[in-house]
């Protein structure tokens, strides 16, 4: 499985916003709420030349067990959303709302391309998605 691409972002325009990225072989977790901004790297522990675990380094560097994601988790994950979320649409919009929660995703694994976003209006099983989300990330947050 190649991660070509992968960007969630969700938040409101007040409120508090979470995203995941991947880039260079890392997630990247970013949640801001209030004043207080938290960012974890995921990164690559390598077992053996072909297989690897990703454990979340903190800014401290200590490593918590607890946020192993697994090549299991991940792939898992990346059935999901690859069964579930494939017909999506591109745009989800209020038309009424102009200030509430925003969201948008850009994930593109192997040959699967999933681009959608939204403001206030959400995909059917867009709260399974997240759910899936903070299993894959070990509890993270992203709501």
């Amino acid at each position: 499985m190649k991660i070509k691409k992968f960007e969630f972002r969700i938040g409101g325009y007040f409120g508090s916003s979470y995203s995941l990225e991947y880039k260079k072989g890392l997630f990247l977790y970013r949640a801001q709420t209030g004043d207080t901004a938290t960012i974890s790297n995921i990164n690559p522990i390598f077992i053996n030349d072909y297989q690897y675990e990703h454990i979340a380094i903190f800014q401290s560097d200590s490593i918590d067990s607890n946020l192993v994601i697994s090549e299991e988790r991940k792939l898992n994950f990346f059935k999901y959303i690859s069964r579930y979320c494939k017909s999506w649409e591109k745009e989800y919009q209020n038309n009424f709302i102009c200030d509430g929660t925003s969201w948008e995703c850009d994930i593109w694994i192997d040959d699967f391309r999933l681009k959608s976003n939204g403001l206030e209006e959400y995909p059917p099983n867009f709260k399974s998605f997240l759910n899936k989300l903070s299993v894959l990330t070990s509890g993270k947050i992203f709501e």
